[in-house]
């Protein structure tokens, strides 16, 4: 039953490597908002409302990207990789990659970041 368990892990693991992961990172250079060092202005109602329900008509393509890709079906969270409203990242410190894949991480080419490779929100293998 553990192998089992480890056959499916690994599966789900690679999966969201090969899928999801090089998806977020191709849209993080082209982010429409790259060059946005904050998050707008929320009300304190708004600051308890998911990322997702203002960024799917905020940023449709992005959104749809995410919704589709393997991190979208996960349910990892817009937070996980770009903070909150308070400490919002456009571009994500690879160290939070590290958190989910970081067998990968610990392999990956010093002198480039994770999505130079693995394009963002679309998560296709290399780019």
């Amino acid at each position: 039953m553990i192998t089992t368990l480890k056959r499916s892990l690994t599966l789900v693991i690679t999966l969201l490597l090969m899928v999801v992961f090089p998806a977020l990172c191709l849209s993080a250079g082209s982010h429409p908002d790259a060059g946005q060092t904050s998050h707008p202005k929320l009300s304190e109602q708004e600051k308890l409302t998911p990322c997702s329900q203002c960024h799917k008509d905020a940023t449709p393509d992005i959104y749809q990207e995410w919704y589709n890709s393997v991190h979208g079906i996960a349910n990892v969270k817009c937070f996980q990789c770009h903070g909150t409203y308070e400490n919002l990242r456009v571009e994500p410190d690879e160290t939070h990659c590290a958190a989910c894949h970081n067998k990968q991480y610990l392999k990956r080419p010093k002198d480039k970041k994770c999505w130079a490779c693995h394009p963002a929100h679309n998560f296709f293998v290399h780019k």
